[in-house]
């Protein structure tokens, strides 16, 4: 069964829906968007299915960030990480179920340059 993220990039007012497919031992995805820098990362990322072993290379080298990058998707797009996550997702290197139970991570803006919080989980 397939694995599904939709994307939501309040800033730039762009949604997305990607879409990873795990099948002998290479990760299919689709990406479709609202924004046309990133249908053409999309159309690059599924010309080809990506091994396991690719998708968890580090960003540098990861075939993910790279197509992002060679089809100029800006750098604080989210969807990159949301494809990254898709397949890792797909692959079972991050459980579903923990994502049921904390489906969206967030990057929030603190006006004021920020406060001291505790960055130690319990």
């Amino acid at each position: 069964m397939a694995t599904s993220f939709v994307l939501d990039s309040n800033v730039c007012n762009h949604k997305s829906r990607v879409v990873a497919t795990f099948e002998a031992g290479s990760i299919s995805f689709v990406v479709e968007s609202s924004c046309p820098l990133v249908n053409d990362f999309g159309k690059a990322l599924s010309s080809s299915p990506l091994k396991v072993r690719e998708i968890t290379r580090r960003i540098c080298e990861n075939p993910i960030y790279v197509k992002a990058t060679e089809n100029n998707v800006h750098p604080n797009c989210i969807v990159p990480c949301g494809v990254a996550m898709c397949g890792w997702t797909e692959a079972g290197l991050v459980s579903k179920t923990l994502l049921e139970r904390f489906p969206s991570q967030c990057v929030t803006y603190e006006r004021g340059g920020g406060r001291e919080i505790d960055l130690s989980k319990s």
